[in-house]
């Protein structure tokens, strides 16, 4: 698991000013599920997975996720964002364990 928190983030070459641009991230991560025994009752464990993504761009927040256990193991996000000017675009990861794990792309006008 030597590549957990290894974030990929794809925006498109070709951007000009005023574009809608349309940003995908994943994150490795083992997303760990939420056990249950026989009557219902949460097995104790010290479950890790995602639990919030905010991505940010220029420096001000575009997107926010608030996650449970119950999204896939690698989880994939896509959002939009109206480019207004050059730079980056920045997506942070945080896991129930206190683990913060970031990425950064560049978006660059054509």
């Amino acid at each position: 698991m030597s590549d957990v928190g290894k974030i990929r983030i794809r925006v498109p070459s070709a951007v000009k000013a005023g574009d809608v641009v349309r940003v995908r991230c994943l994150v490795i991560h083992p997303m760990e599920r939420i056990e249950r025994d026989a009557q219902g009752k949460i097995l104790d464990r010290n479950y890790n997975y995602i639990t919030r993504v905010t991505a940010t761009y220029l420096g001000k927040p575009v997107a926010t996720f608030d996650l449970t256990q119950s999204v896939s193991e690698n989880p994939a996000f896509s959002f939009a964002l109206k480019a207004t000017a050059p730079g980056p675009v920045k997506v942070t990861f945080v896991d129930t364990h206190g683990g913060k794990y970031e990425g950064t792309a560049d978006i660059a006008f054509a």
